[in-house]
């Protein structure tokens, strides 16, 4: 999300495949002169991967999904500091019509567009970009705020529900509408979640968006991986397996044990320590970027943070 001291903005490196290779879409700004790459304010309130994806569409008409994240440009504009943000990112669709941010554009290869960029240290960007290869998302995610136990086990009208049952803040509805932007953007197919009504509810707003069903996972709840550990790990290792873009929402307890499992399984080109930490605040997720050609390598890691 923004943050009030400095200027955050967000943006992409897209790709596509032309007749000599890999080719890297530029924009021109009329009003600045310049050719870059699109990007541009995160709003308020506003996921910092959502923004990506909508900045790509407002500047070129075109729809992407995020690989992995590229080098942060950290630079001044008057007395405050940008931080830009970028992803490499695939090409889906749409049609470029000149607009009030970018006039032209350009696909290049690699050598013509560090020729073409106009600042140095869009080129590291670049290059970081050229790279990456093409990956497939695996996300791990802690469902978003929920009621607190001792509220739900003191409200008479619960006495005979389990804690199974208990529901999502408004706050937690919020971010859990706010995490439907941040998915998109990553191309999440498959959905898996414990069984609890605040796991179902995190993933809940995205299902919907998408018309894509939940595969729930009793296994990884609170309830059963107190009781049942070893299953928990069993099925953690299963869903790791899948081959398209997925998320899995679960709790706090269970998520060491997910994580276990995953630093087990994967071969690493990252900070194994960082990647497979499991304290995350709830809506807080971890993104592992699998190599497309090998999904047994984890190529990068994200962790965005409530």
């Amino acid at each position: 999300m923004a943050t009030t001291d400095r200027i955050v903005a967000s943006g992409a490196v897209v790709t596509r495949t032309g007749p000599n290779g890999k080719e890297f879409l530029l924009v021109h700004r009329d009003y600045r002169e310049d050719w870059t790459f699109p990007k541009g304010k995160v709003e308020s309130g506003e996921h910092i991967i959502g923004a990506a994806v909508r900045e790509v569409r407002e500047e070129t008409g075109f729809a992407i999904e995020l690989c992995v994240r590229l080098p942060t440009q950290t630079y001044k504009i008057g007395e405050r500091l940008k931080d830009s943000h970028y992803w490499s990112a695939r090409l889906l669709s749409g049609t470029f019509l000149p607009n009030d941010e970018v006039d032209e554009i350009a696909w290049l290869t690699f050598d013509d567009a560090a020729r073409k960029l106009t600042y140095e240290h869009d080129v590291e960007v670049l290059k970081a970009a050229q790279a990456s290869p093409m990956t497939i998302p695996m996300i791990v995610l802690r469902h978003t705020q929920a009621m607190k136990r001792t509220e739900w086990a003191n409200d008479v009208e619960n006495l005979n529900e389990p804690d199974a049952y208990r529901p999502l803040t408004s706050v937690g509805r919020i971010q859990a509408s706010m995490l439907v932007t941040a998915l998109s953007a990553y191309g999440i197919s498959t959905l898996h979640s414990s069984d609890s009504v605040r796991c179902r509810d995190t993933v809940g707003p995205y299902a919907s968006a998408r018309s894509l069903s939940i595969g729930l996972e009793p296994s990884l709840s609170e309830e059963q991986h107190i009781q049942f550990p070893e299953k928990a790990r069993v099925r953690a290792s299963e869903l790791a397996a899948i081959e398209s873009a997925f998320v899995l929402c679960t709790h706090r307890p269970v998520l060491p044990t997910v994580m276990e499992v995953l630093a087990e399984r994967f071969e690493l080109a990252t900070d194994a320590k960082k990647a497979f930490d499991p304290a995350l605040t709830p809506g807080s997720m971890v993104v592992y970027h699998r190599d497309a050609s090998d999904l047994s390598k984890i190529i990068s890691v994200e962790r965005h943070i409530h």
